[in-house]
This record gives structure tokens, sequence and C-alpha cells, in this order.
């Protein structure tokens, strides 16, 4: 037999001898081990096919949606909605703020200016019954009740102690708005005392019980402090 035709025939030997070994060698794997080599070629196969640039992988749902969501608020009729709507509400918002600010900034200026005038009326109506001698220096003395010979307000002036305190009230609240009533309170029965001051000549003596009564009024009238605006 001619050598090409020797080694032709040797060649076709160890084939058939490496297929029956492949072949037995394939029977001996378990299938435990047959899945994982599939699955280790899926893998392989996969990153081939996105190096080759077979296809980008595919982009989360959150960021397509948040880019949507950019280009809508880019978009003329996002910025109408930005201007229209939200900017809108938040002037609104500021707006309210500021009206707050200034009403209790009034509030407080306001309750400032009627507690001193208050203040100011007991303290001249006191000075006055500590030196009375008649019925006419007590009626003097208790002008305060509805003006005020030395105003620190000139539109408070010619209020009376008790529209005073009634405004007071309308400013307060929880137990400072309770002493305000009580106050009230004070006031009626002081312009009661008062009264009765007009029924007696201007030269008669003061009567020392009437004089006292009046004082006490006035003194449970000044222990009802409010608070410092």
């Amino acid at each position: 037999m001619p050598p090409t035709a020797t080694r032709s025939a040797n060649s076709h030997i160890v084939d058939a001898v490496r297929f029956v070994v492949w072949h037995n060698a394939g029977r001996m794997l378990t299938e435990t081990q047959r899945q994982i080599i599939e699955a280790e070629e899926q893998v392989r196969h996969e990153v081939r096919k996105r190096l080759d640039g077979d296809g980008p992988p595919a982009k989360p749902e959150g960021s397509s949606f948040g880019k949507k969501l950019f280009d809508f608020f880019n978009s003329s009729v996002g910025m109408w909605l930005l201007s229209s709507v939200v900017l809108t509400g938040g002037a609104a918002l500021l707006q309210n703020i500021q009206h707050r600010h200034e009403v209790e900034l009034k509030n407080r200026e306001q309750l400032a200016t009627h507690t001193f005038e208050i203040t100011n009326r007991l303290d001249q109506m006191e000075f006055g019954l500590r030196r009375a001698k008649t019925v006419g220096d007590a009626k003097a003395a208790m002008d305060g009740m509805f003006k005020s010979k030395f105003p620190l307000t000139p539109e408070l002036q010619n209020r009376n102690l008790g529209s005073l305190y009634l405004t007071i009230h309308q400013l307060l609240s929880g137990q400072e708005q309770q002493k305000s009533a009580e106050a009230i309170s004070f006031v009626r029965r002081l312009e009661e005392a008062e009264l009765s001051l007009q029924t007696q000549p201007d030269d008669a003596a003061l009567d020392k019980e009437q004089l006292e009564h009046l004082r006490k009024l006035i003194k449970s009238i000044q222990a009802l402090h409010f608070p410092s605006p």
C-alpha cells in the first residue's frame, strides 16, 4: 500500500477514535454538568453579541419616563404650566403670608396705643382722687372715664374707657381676653360710682367711704396687667 494511502487511513482512524472518546465522555457527564455548560455557552453568546454591536442594551423605564417629564417641562406647554400654576400659587402664598404679617403688626400697634392710653388715664384718675377734698374735685378726677386731658394718642382722646377696653378685648385671646372681660366689668362698676357723684353738689364734702370705693375700683383695673405688645 502506498505511503499516502496509509496516512489517509490512519487519519480516519484517529478521527473515529476521537469521536468515540468524545461521545463516551459526553455520556459520562451528569445532567447538572450539561446545564452548567449550556448556561456558560449562552452567556458567552450574549457577551459576544453585545461586543459585536448587535444592539444596545435596553434603557430602564425610569430613565425613559424622567426624560419625557424633563422634555415636557422644557416645552412651551410645560413652561406655561410652571408659570401659571406653580409660580402663581407661590406668589399667592407669599401674598397671604405678607397680609397676615401686616395684620399682626397692626394689631400689636393698636394694642400698644390702647394699653398706654388706658394706663395714662387710670394714673391721672388715681392721682386726682388722692388729692380730692370735695365732690367737685372727685368729678374732675373722674373725667378720665370719658376723655383724656393729656392724651398719648390724639385719635383716642374722646374715647371712653369702656370702648378702649372693648377694642383690647378683641385683640387678645385665651386668659388675656378673660382678664380684659374682668376689666370691662370693673369699668362698668366705676361708671355707676361716678354717676352717683353727679347727683351731689360740687362744693359738698366728699364721703370717705365713697372715695375709697372709687380708688379700690381703679386699683382693681390697674392690677389686670396685659402682655407687652
